[in-house]
Parts: C-alpha cells; sequence; structure tokens
C-alpha cells in the first residue's frame, strides 16, 4: 500500500503549490498533497500536519510511502534520502532531499 503512496506521488510532479490546495491539477498544498496519495491507496489520514504526526506511528527505520514530518510541513518518502513535496508558493511538486524531524507511518 505504501508502494501505491509513493506511485500516486509521482503523478503529481510538477503539479502547481496553492496554499490550502487539495485538488491535484489547480493545486495542492503539502498536507493536500500527502492526504489526497494516502486516500487513493485506501488510508485515510487526517488534513494538517500536526493532526498527521498525532495520529500517525513514529518510526525510525522509513520505508518509501512514509510521511517526513517537520513542524508545519510533511512529505512523501520516496527512498534513497529524497522525498516527494509541496514545498511552496511559486514551486512545483518536486523530489527534494530529505528534511525531516519525524518519519510517520500509517
Amino acid at each position: 500500500t505504501r508502494s501505491a503512496v509513493v506511485a500516486y506521488a509521482k503523478q503529481f510532479l510538477g503539479n502547481p503549490y496553492v496554499w490550502g490546495g487539495t485538488t491535484p491539477g489547480v493545486g495542492l498544498d503539502c498536507s493536500g498533497l500527502v492526504q489526497y496519495c494516502y486516500r487513493q491507496a485506501g488510508i485515510s489520514i487526517p488534513r494538517t500536519s500536526g493532526a498527521i504526526l498525532a495520529a500517525g506511528t513514529i518510526v525510525s527505520n522509513p520505508q518509501p510511502g512514509d510521511i517526513c514530518w517537520t513542524s508545519g510541513h510533511v512529505a512523501i518518502y520516496i527512498g534513497g534520502g529524497q522525498m516527494i513535496e509541496a514545498q511552496q508558493t511559486g514551486v512545483p511538486v518536486k523530489v527534494s532531499s530529505v528534511r525531516v524531524t519525524y518519519y510517520v507511518r500509517y
């Protein structure tokens, strides 16, 4: 199932960042991207980064599909020290080097 999350996330590379965005093709913010990809894989997660951390399980051995969490930001771990993220206005959804406080698993 986590591999499905990664596959969905890869489809949205290049999509625009929109604060509060939850609609692929129109715009996604960080938690909108993560929540949408998880939902497509059949997993329900909360909408905000704080709630995502609170409801998930913190792990120290990240696997592709886990959530990279830092205060106010979430992304999808894809392996090899990289994540897919909707970072900020003006920057489309992209692959970045991991910046993380916690890895969260559902």
